[in-house]
């Protein structure tokens, strides 16, 4: 062999043993090689590109990649999920800017506080949302909860300042944030956070609910216990019994002595958004939340597998009374196969509820509407 084919096979072993190592890598940092997806590597990819651009609108689809990272962590302390799990959260954090910085911003705070705004061409573009940022907000503060209960926060010092960071970030630039914005705006300090519907108010519930159990700081602790009982007392003031279920309005029923709004129109709750309600609903009762208890998780569960799915088609109603949108695109943002994020967390609970997602699971909407992930680590 003469000395260029030698240099040239040399090059070929060497770009071969960096192509396997690389592999290697990719597999062990990707969480999502775990469960078994078709498309872990673009999910992987795709939830980075997200956290990076700083776009409020896309805080809604990070959450799937949130809420699953959570649910390796919770099930098995996953390393890669945990590590995966920062890389997403300081992203975000990494994206925010000041908000009487940003030049475009088309919403009226123009104050102090890191945030985002709209990048998508919406109703809300150059805007900032409380909406959207809940959504992602629900799981980092449930991330933050999870790493203290299993010690990851104490290990050392570096993951002890990145968790404190992670933190006081949550506390001032998300929640402190809206509920002096909200004061300012309405005079009521959780209306940004509970609005009209009930899976809005759901999101926040959520943070507040590990943000109370997290922070040293008594007034913002005081404020999530109230906010916390606000959204509760909303909740079951709409829960109406059905058989041995419950059903219920997105939109509040009674709104008395409460920061909540008001809709002109009562609207059922759609599945899909009922969805983000029951992940509410289920980590309350597993964080001990009084409130929600294990007769709860049962007629939820019992809504789920007799009032909602349709056996015959393997799919699920539109809304929580087992109606259907009449008006619309079947497969919009309203259809009922939406259920990877909340009502999957009650096969926990209910042998009737497993059987069905275990029927569900390799419906073909579940990869055509992005769920893959999120429901095979919730499963």
């Amino acid at each position: 062999m003469n000395r260029r084919n030698l240099y040239f096979l040399v090059l070929l072993m060497f770009g071969l043993q960096f192509s396997c190592v690389a592999q290697k890598n990719a597999v062990r940092d990707n969480p999502y090689n775990l469960l078994g997806v078709g498309n872990s590597v673009k999910d992987y990819n795709h939830a980075i590109a997200v956290s990076e651009k700083g776009n409020a609108y896309q805080f809604m689809g990070l959450r799937r990649y949130l809420g699953a990272n959570n649910a390796m962590i919770e099930k098995s302390n996953e390393e890669s999920a945990i590590n995966f799990q920062w890389r997403l959260i300081e992203n975000l954090m990494n994206s925010a800017r000041v908000s009487g910085e940003i030049g475009n911003n088309k919403s009226p705070f123009k104050d102090k506080y890191k945030t985002w705004i709209t990048l998508s061409k919406t109703t809300m573009y150059g805007k900032e949302a409380q909406l959207y940022e809940g959504y992602s907000f629900f799981y980092i503060a449930q991330f933050l909860y999870y790493t203290q209960k299993n010690g990851w926060n104490s290990i050392n010092s570096q993951n002890k300042r990145r968790w404190n960071t992670a933190l006081s970030f949550l506390e001032t630039n998300v929640w402190t944030k809206w509920c002096e914005r909200s004061m300012n705006t309405y005079g009521k300090r959780y209306r940004n956070f509970l609005w009209t519907r009930t899976h809005m108010g759901s999101h926040w519930a959520g943070v507040a609910m590990y943000l109370g159990k997290l922070t040293n700081n008594k007034v913002i602790k005081e404020q999530c216990s109230t906010y916390l009982n606000q959204y509760d007392i909303l909740l079951k003031r709409n829960f109406k019994s059905k058989g041995q279920g419950y059903i219920w309005n997105s939109t509040y029923d009674d709104v008395t002595g409460t920061d909540a709004g008001t809709s002109k129109t009562e609207i059922t709750q759609d599945v899909s958004h009922g969805n983000h309600v029951i992940s509410y609903i289920v980590a309350a009762y597993e964080a001990g939340n009084r409130n929600w208890t294990l007769d709860d998780i049962r007629k939820l569960s019992y809504t789920f597998s007799n009032i909602i799915y349709n056996k015959d088609s393997n799919t699920y109603s539109d809304n929580v009374d087992g109606s259907n949108i009449k008006s619309g695109i079947k497969g919009g943002e309203n259809n009922g196969d939406f259920v990877g994020d909340g009502w999957i967390k009650l096969a926990k609970y209910d042998q009737n509820v497993k059987s069905i997602m275990s029927r569900f699971i390799d419906n073909k909407n579940i990869k055509k509407y992005d769920q893959e992930i999120q429901l095979k680590a919730n499963f």
